[in-house]
């Protein structure tokens, strides 16, 4: 058997309201990307020896291709929002000897797009597909071209993923999977596609070990990359006092989010115990304010019980901070659906949220049905179908302004002030957690870093509003914002961070809004729809 040298690669996103690419450059340290690619070092650990693994995520260092030519085997992941990247990385490898292979949640959804240009495609999950191709390439045979998993894969049987191969001081958050799969049928969404409807969890004993692991290599934020952590409750509640006990015996290193469904909020014990495990912030995928565009496409756990409102109140009261997904351009949206989702989110003080525009994703249901009717536009990378009730421009460029306004200063400042401001359950909730995490040390040693990093994001921000535009302007809004938050409630420290954080959405929203009047697009391939995002 051959020992073989194998390179696994993931793409760099365009900038995105996930990848708070502009943001970065503003943080302290050498950060290129916000969260760990999880797909790299998973596929690297299920790679058997004798066989050497080099991954390379393109956000934060460069492919070198001359390099490449030294591997046996080179493989590629990505979503569709990589697409355009892929194919330019698999054009550029035509003239290498490596077998040349692909996988990951947009091979799984579109295989013909790498017709062509791969030597071999892997199709949903690889946990055992992918070593088996791996060692009949070293026994010196010729694998099949196509490789798909007969059976889903058992989450208890998945190896630690091998963090030690990544570059870890540049990145701001790591990523840990526990689950796969959800219960709910979203038309538009190819996580059940991909996953299936049946939650897959891993054991709590597989979980602590990748926390040690996290820990280890330094992080003090991780991103659970479920599309849906609650999908079986019943696991998450066993798991959750198992993280309880390691945060209060680590002396709470881990400030952990994760993606949720909104029925979250109708199960108080796991609030409380998501809350003390340190979970400080969850995306959910609330889509629209529309009932009937809700029922529409099947988001049906959005519109069970009491109101949206309600829930998202609960969860807040609860400790946790809700960022969110919006989608416009369901059959039952027209013009007004715009001046809605802004005052939807305005109205319930969601300070950090991501609105695009409804994508036909292949294989799923929603696909099916505008096939069947007719309306599927794939020559438009704005967008790919004909909506009911607007043109394709007006439902684009809609999207793009309404995201503009979202992230105005004054809009974007005052929804997370009236989430803070008294009386603030969410607050309340947050000290009573933290005074009991944060012994005497603990608060000195974050004390003496504040003052180093206040200064450094205020001078990188600085520089980057001097290059973009007017400096005192600029600066100027920022005082403003700071002047109105409730005092005491803000550290200079949180509030600067958020200041990077409205910079990104600022630049990216501004950017769309432009590329959507000029018939651009900023992604290459539309932009994704699905706001539970597949992180596989």
């Amino acid at each position: 058997m051959k020992a073989l040298s194998i390179c696994l690669i993931s793409p760099r996103f365009e900038p995105s309201f996930w990848g708070r690419e502009y943001a970065l450059p503003l943080l302290p340290g050498d950060k290129r990307a916000w969260m760990v690619a999880g797909g790299l070092p998973l596929l690297a650990a299920l790679v058997p020896a004798p066989h050497s693994v080099t991954l390379i995520d393109e956000a934060v260092e460069p492919i070198d291709f001359e390099a490449l030519k030294s591997f046996d085997v080179i493989g590629l992941t990505g979503m569709i929002v990589q697409r355009d990247r892929m194919r330019d990385i698999l054009l550029g490898l035509r003239n290498h000897d490596a077998q040349v292979i692909v996988g990951g949640p947009y091979a799984s959804i579109d295989e013909g797009f790498f017709d062509g240009l791969c030597d071999a495609i892997f199709v949903g999950e690889a946990d055992t597909t992918w070593p088996a191709y791996i060692d009949t390439l070293a026994q010196g045979q010729t694998p099949e071209y196509r490789h798909e998993q007969a059976t889903k894969t058992d989450m208890t049987t998945v190896p630690q993923a091998r963090f030690d191969l990544m570059k870890g001081r540049h990145y701001v958050s790591a990523s840990l999977q526990y689950s796969r799969g959800c219960p709910f049928t979203c038309e538009f969404c190819d996580i059940i596609v991909i996953f299936g409807r049946r939650p897959r969890v891993k054991d709590p004993a597989q979980v602590i070990a990748e926390l040690d692991q996290v820990r280890k290599a330094g992080f003090d934020n991780c991103f659970v990359v479920d599309d849906n952590f609650i999908g079986n409750k019943v696991a998450v509640k066993k798991l959750l006092p198992e993280i309880i006990a390691w945060q209060e015996k680590h002396g709470y290193p881990l400030t952990l989010s994760t993606e949720a469904t909104i029925n979250l909020a109708d199960d108080p014990e796991l609030l409380d115990l998501m809350c003390r495990a340190n979970f400080r912030d969850v995306f959910i995928g609330i889509e629209s304010p529309r009932t009937a565009s809700l029922a529409e496409t099947r988001k049906l756990q959005n519109v069970r019980g009491d109101p949206m409102a309600d829930k998202l109140a609960r969860i807040r009261d609860a400790g946790i901070v809700v960022s969110a997904g919006f989608i416009v351009g369901f059959d039952e949206d027209d013009a007004d659906i715009f001046a809605e989702q802004l005052k939807f989110i305005d109205d319930n003080t969601i300070g950090q949220a991501a609105l695009g525009t409804l994508f036909a994703l292949p294989k799923t249901p929603l696909h099916d049905r505008l096939a069947a009717e007719g309306r599927l536009r794939p020559d438009d990378p704005m967008c790919n179908f004909e909506p009911k009730q607007m043109s394709r421009h007006a439902l684009v460029s809609g999207s793009a302004e309404t995201q503009r306004q979202l992230y105005q200063a004054e809009a974007f400042f005052g929804r997370i002030r009236r989430n803070l401001a008294p009386p603030s359950r969410l607050l309340a909730q947050r000290a009573r957690l933290h005074g009991a995490q944060a012994g005497w040390s603990k608060r000195m040693r974050q004390a003496m870093q504040t003052c180093g990093v206040n200064v450094v994001i205020a001078v990188k921000l600085g520089q980057a509003i001097w290059r973009d535009g007017p400096l005192w302007a600029g600066l100027a809004v920022y005082v403003r914002e700071y002047r109105k938050m409730p005092r005491g409630l803000m550290s200079l420290r949180s509030f600067l961070t958020l200041c990077a954080l409205h910079w990104h959405h600022h630049l990216l929203t501004r950017n769309a809004a432009a590329s959507a009047r000029d018939g651009i697009s900023l992604y290459g391939a539309a932009p994704v729809a699905d706001s539970d995002i597949s992180a596989a």
